[in-house]
């Protein structure tokens, strides 16, 4: 189940940690086609909410260096990190079923947030 903060669905990328290692449950493949292109390019269309500066270690591969985005985006309903298209395209880790069903449903249309949705967001994510 996703995270729900102030009405907004927070996607998660990890289900959890084991010893410091990152895992998922029962997350069927998005494997590479159509549909796995259409949910990235959804993802790349999102209105950002909270950028960081920099990138962060890639968790599945630490010899690969600071290579994953910083940046979370929504569309209004949901707020994803773009870490979740790094992780899909790099290591086909797929997406979270809830968010993934969401955007099926939608068939992958993405509509721009009004801008108190975006700020809504925004709190989520950063918790306040």
């Amino acid at each position: 189940m996703p995270e729900i903060v102030d009405g907004i669905k927070i996607a998660k990328l990890f289900d959890g940690t084991r010893d410091g290692a990152p895992y998922v449950v029962d997350r069927p493949a998005l494997p590479i086609g159509p549909e796995r292109a259409d949910f990235l390019a959804y993802l790349k269309k999102g209105k950002i909410v909270m950028r960081a500066a920099g990138q962060s270690v890639d968790r599945l591969d630490e010899s690969r260096g600071k290579t994953v985005p910083i940046v979370f985006l929504t569309d209004g309903e949901w707020v994803w990190s773009a870490s979740i298209g790094y992780y899909l395209e790099e290591h086909g880790l797929p997406p979270e079923p809830e968010f993934l069903d969401y955007l099926r449903a939608r068939d992958f249309h993405y509509v721009t947030p009004t801008e108190d949705k975006v700020r809504t967001a925004g709190r989520a994510v950063r918790g306040e």
